[in-house]
């Protein structure tokens, strides 16, 4: 089994570079644990450009004391990004295992059978009829032994497959870990860029606008200004996250400064844990990422892909295509949920896997059991609220296709109150969660049996359904199987 995603691009706010340098981003992940009206949100980026030092800005709808900023778990982000990430399944079939004991159940019924005719036939020659129906009665309890499993095994073979002149306030300044944190207030974005500009940061022309619509809604300015050198000791990838929580009734998360930064479509992938159930965005459609949830082992569905998928980075390339395609199909404006499901410490469920001090629901899982262990261990550190459901939603957006930010909605603890139910939930795994889950499949040994001839149909299906899920062509199909 093996679990995949694509990179995350973009960012709930934009990259202010020192001097000239261009500066991008590349890649994000934002966690928020939500309660009530209390948000903590662990954001995580990475950039591009050789650049020495440079600030991002975030909106946000109040101002944060000290205590509200820290330093975030880069791993239990990335842990979290892996249990939830869409899966590729791998089963290995034993077709001839069933083919042999309907073989095996035939055999005993027919000799059972000729015992009955000969016996028959004796019984009447010698006149002992007292013999022949003891006979039956013990050809009577051999049929009944097999006829349940003859039954079984047939019923199984036929399932489905911010300076006051600028007007201006500096709410507050500090420094945390290797972030020194400036709140900022402003009248007028002028103001505002004004600022930036006389310390050192270069903004984008373009910003201007984006950031008076921001201010006309009250929003403050988190700017995080970050020193490459200790990043560059820690050696992550990704700049360590920097947590920041507030209350507020606004659920949202910011993205369309993230555009400023845009080198074309940018890519967000959200995760929400609250012990108050599952959300969705409410000013876009979330719609549900297309999945088989029919497929398990010895019970084909017919969605199946080719086996090939199994080579990562074919399967990479399958995820990019089939979630490209379905996003132009969705009109380049829909939310993406990508799982649904439960993890956490704060309640009990039944049919889920415990752990000493928790639980983890996956149908299958994408992580070994130390690593879900692990990620249990380190949930309280983004999210202190024990809860109990996580969703993840994966945004590709342009600032023409999603000209607001992201709101949220908490929708309840059943994947049928999603306003798209009628689509997510006929999607939903055994253990009612919902995740982005690809089967592949193939048969055990050699398969020299009349049921592993079925294969050979099957893997003509699987290559269709390949075809309609990324719009790959036969060629290219061909290109990649002989790899």
């Amino acid at each position: 089994m093996l679990g995949n995603t694509p990179t995350a691009l973009a960012f709930c706010g934009f990259f202010v570079a020192q001097s000239d340098s261009q500066l991008q981003n590349s890649s994000s992940q934002v966690v928020i644990a939500h309660q009530g009206n209390k948000s903590i949100f662990s954001m995580a980026n990475d950039y591009q450009g050789d650049i020495k030092d440079f600030a991002r800005i975030v909106p946000i709808p109040v101002v944060p004391n000290r205590n509200q900023v820290r330093i975030g778990n880069l791993d239990a982000v990335n842990t979290l990004n892996d249990f939830t990430a869409p899966r590729l399944v791998e089963y290995i079939d034993e077709p001839c295992r069933t083919e042999s004991s309907l073989f095996a159940t035939g055999i005993v019924l027919a000799i059972s059978l000729l015992i009955l005719i000969g016996m028959s036939i004796w019984a009447r020659r010698a006149g002992r009829l007292i013999e022949l129906l003891i006979v039956f009665f013990i050809i009577g309890i051999l049929i009944a032994i097999s006829w349940p499993s003859f039954l079984h095994q047939a019923n199984k073979a036929k399932q489905p497959f911010p300076d006051s002149a600028l007007n201006v306030t500096v709410e507050d300044q500090f420094t945390v870990g290797e972030y020194d944190v400036v709140i900022l207030s402003a009248e007028q974005s002028n103001g505002l860029i004004t600022w930036l500009v006389q310390n050192g940061y270069k903004v984008p022309t373009e910003a201007q606008q984006m950031l008076q619509s921001y201010l006309e809604e009250g929003m403050k300015f988190f700017v995080v200004k970050v020193n490459l050198t200790e990043f560059e000791k820690s050696g992550y990838g990704f700049l360590r996250p920097i947590v920041l929580e507030y209350e507020s009734p606004k659920f949202m998360l910011p993205i369309r400064l993230g555009t400023l930064n845009s080198t074309g479509e940018q890519n967000l992938i959200v995760h929400i844990l609250s012990p108050e159930g599952f959300a969705e965005v409410s000013n876009y459609r979330t719609v549900p990422i297309p999945t088989d949830n029919t497929s398990h082992q010895f019970q084909p569905s017919g969605q199946e892909l080719p086996y090939f998928l199994k080579t990562q980075n074919n399967f990479s390339q399958f995820y990019d295509a089939m979630f490209q395609r379905e996003y132009e199909r969705q009109g380049k404006n829909a939310v993406f949920l990508e799982y649904a499901g439960y993890i956490g410490t704060g309640m009990n469920l039944p049919n889920i896997a415990y752990s000493g001090m928790g639980f983890a629901k996956c149908d299958p899982c994408t992580l070994p059991p130390k690593e879900i262990e692990k990620l249990l261990n380190l949930l309280p550190t983004i999210d202190p609220f024990q809860s109990s459901y996580v969703t993840r939603l994966h945004i590709r957006y342009t600032q023409d296709k999603f000209p607001r930010d992201l709101e949220f909605r908490m929708v309840g603890t059943s994947v049928n109150a999603f306003t798209e139910y009628e689509t997510i939930a006929p999607k939903v795994s055994r253990g009612n969660i919902f995740q982005g889950r690809y089967v592949i499949r193939r048969p055990k040994g050699n398969a020299y049996c009349f049921a592993g001839l079925r294969y050979r149909k099957w893997n003509q299906n699987w290559t269709e359904n390949l075809k309609k899920l990324t719009g790959w062509d036969t060629k290219e199909i061909d290109k990649m199987a002989s790899r």
